[in-house]
């Protein structure tokens, strides 16, 4: 007898149905009941084979893989009951069965030594009393966090309020002293110290208003400082126009821009107008590298000299304070200057942008 035979057609054997007198009844019952087991068995592990794919945390996940094999085993034992109602396929039949004997003693050994394990995996219940202690631990942290960014912030405030009125007690002292003074040039000097420290001062108090206490909008900023140094000027007929783009700055950016806008715009009223008329113009731009550049130009008489960031250390003041500043911005200054318009043209990097922060309420 080859293999097939003995596989398909075991000589001597008959069909299951001749065992039932091929009672068409008795046929369709076992048929029909083994066709829905059949289709049932394969349906479940294929639900539980997507079930486990869609969850990759599941532990012990590879368990349900054995049972999957296992019902596939047994699935398919039922649907060979049906083919051998009409083929004696007894040795097919017995082949399968043994896989699914092999299946269900490998799936029953493992899965006795895994019960305590899955028993300690925590329940739904204890899951979620688990995330509300951390939901309130984490919240509980929150509030502690608030609370210190709070006091950091109340610090803050309280630290660049008194560097403010610092700058004013000593803006008083400056005062004082000009008034003691008879030499125009030294009370102008006086007066130019005064411009230097009220932009300081200025600085606090725009981070003393901020949100975040560490940036503010440049723009208000240069449009105050600059109408101060016009209204504190002599009386004249000077128009000042400022146009600046929002930015928000820091400190360490705001302090030195902003004395080299005090100090081109104190040139331009005190050189560039014999006759106390003309116009100022400061403009702060972002150019298409991604530059800043920040433009003080005026329609005065001009001068015949060198730009101020090549004038030798025997130079003015303001002029020796003007390179500095724009060497500690690590920019350039280009300055142009005729009959009718003299532009301070400077280009610096912007400032990085700062990490948006989270506003304590106080």
């Amino acid at each position: 007898m080859s293999w097939v035979d003995w596989l398909l057609n075991p000589s001597g054997l008959t069909p299951h149905g001749f065992c039932l007198s091929w009672a068409p009844g008795l046929v369709a019952l076992h048929a029909g009941s083994d066709i829905v087991i059949g289709l049932a068995y394969l349906s479940i592990p294929l639900a539980i084979a997507a079930f486990i794919k869609m969850r990759p945390d599941i532990k012990y996940s590879w368990v349900a893989y054995l049972f999957v094999a296992f019902i596939l085993a047994c699935g398919t034992t039922h649907l060979m009951a049906i083919l051998t109602l009409w083929v004696p396929a007894y040795g097919v039949e017995g082949l399968i069965k043994l896989v699914t004997a092999v299946l269900s003693i490998a799936t029953a050994g493992i899965l006795w030594p895994l019960l305590p394990k899955l028993a300690a995996l925590p329940s739904a219940a204890e899951l979620e009393r688990r995330v509300e202690e951390r939901t309130a631990e984490l919240a509980r942290v929150v509030e502690e966090q608030k609370a210190t960014l709070a006091q950091r912030d109340l610090l803050l405030r309280e630290v660049y309020h008194r560097v403010k009125n610092n700058l004013q007690m000593v803006d008083g002292l400056i005062v004082m002293q000009s008034r003691q003074l008879t030499d125009p040039d030294a009370r102008a000097a006086l007066r130019g110290l005064r411009d230097r420290v009220f932009a300081l001062g200025l600085v606090h108090q725009q981070l003393m208003s901020s949100s975040d206490l560490k940036t503010f909008d440049i723009a208000p900023f240069l449009n105050e400082l600059s109408s101060n140094i016009i209204n504190g000027g002599p009386d004249s007929e000077v128009a000042l126009s400022v146009e600046a783009i929002p930015l928000d700055v820091g400190l360490d950016f705001a302090i030195p821009l902003g004395l080299l806008v005090n100090e081109l715009v104190t040139n331009s009223l005190k050189h560039a107008f014999p006759e106390g008329r003309g116009e100022i113009d400061v403009n702060l731009s972002r150019t298409g590298q991604g530059e800043l550049l920040l433009v003080v130009a005026d329609n005065g008489k001009g001068y015949d000299a060198q730009p101020p960031a090549k004038r030798s250390s025997k130079g003015a003041l303001g002029s020796t304070i003007i390179a500095g500043l724009v060497t500690q911005l690590e920019g350039t200054i280009m300055v142009e200057s005729r009959q009718g318009l003299t532009r301070s043209e400077i280009r610096v990097a912007a400032p990085p942008a700062a990490p948006a922060a989270v506003p304590v309420a106080a």
